[in-house]
């Protein structure tokens, strides 16, 4: 501080004012600055990050697809200091793998619970006909054969879903057999998650109670297919369509 002023100027009250003020002067500037940090680390420390966290039980093996499409997980903002190690932000990240591990409902996705497995050939490992939920097992594959035009192929895809109409034989009425139905496997096409042979016929994915229904209407009817969009799909028309209200509005 000396050397600050003037020489000959310490000793006198004067002077011992002015060092006063030039201490007073650097303190401030310290403690504004340890506050302006203060507040900066305060600010840091209660920050949200975006992360995906699991909306249900997620089992292991489930392919990171069919999470998506089932609403499996939502982008959930949690504090900083919350955040797991290799939590995942973004659901491209996720694209080809599967969970490695059962992850519950409102766990955060991390990076060592998915990865790339071995595909089985088999299409009853299927994660999607596995189900998730309270639905897990709960689930069907019958296979429906139709052409192109009752099936929409092949622009009905594996992974989309439908709504089946069916008109049974000997009766004039067109009915909705089942909404929302997934295609477990478009004809030629693997089934997601596995390496299973691929064939001709659709392989839908139905409720066990539902599988003879659908055995029923596939020998003694026309059924439909009725590609659904992937996002916001408002409920399927129900009402039975007759010659006599074919063209009612």
């Amino acid at each position: 501080m000396e050397n600050w002023l003037p020489k000959g100027m310490l000793g006198t009250p004067q002077r011992t004012v002015v060092v006063g003020v030039a201490a007073l002067v650097v303190a401030t500037i310290l403690l504004l600055a340890y506050l302006s940090h203060y507040r900066s680390s305060v600010k840091s420390e209660n920050a949200t990050v975006s992360v995906l966290q699991a909306t249900h039980f997620i089992r292991h093996g489930t392919p990171a697809e069919s999470l998506a499409r089932d609403g499996s997980f939502q982008v959930t903002a949690v504090p900083k200091d919350q955040l797991k190690d290799g939590a995942i932000d973004d659901a491209a990240e996720l694209h080809g793998q599967v969970a490695l591990n059962d992850i519950y409902t409102d766990q955060q996705l991390t990076a060592s619970d998915f990865g790339v497995t071995p595909l089985s050939n088999a299409l009853s490992a299927s994660g999607d006909l596995l189900g998730t939920g309270t639905k897990t097992g709960t689930w069907r594959a019958i296979a429906i054969d139709l052409d192109g035009t009752h099936g929409i192929a092949p622009q009905a895809q594996t992974g989309d879903h439908v709504d089946v109409y069916l008109q049974l034989e000997g009766e004039g009425t067109l009915r909705l057999l089942m909404d929302d139905v997934l295609i477990l496997a478009a004809p030629t096409q693997v089934a997601t998650g596995t390496a299973a042979p691929t064939g001709p016929n659709y392989i839908l994915r139905v409720p066990t109670k539902d599988a003879p229904r659908f055995a029923f209407a596939a020998d003694n009817g026309q059924i439909w297919f009725v590609l659904r969009p992937q996002q916001k799909a408002k409920p399927a028309g129900t009402a039975p369509i007759t010659s006599s209200n074919v063209f009612g509005r």
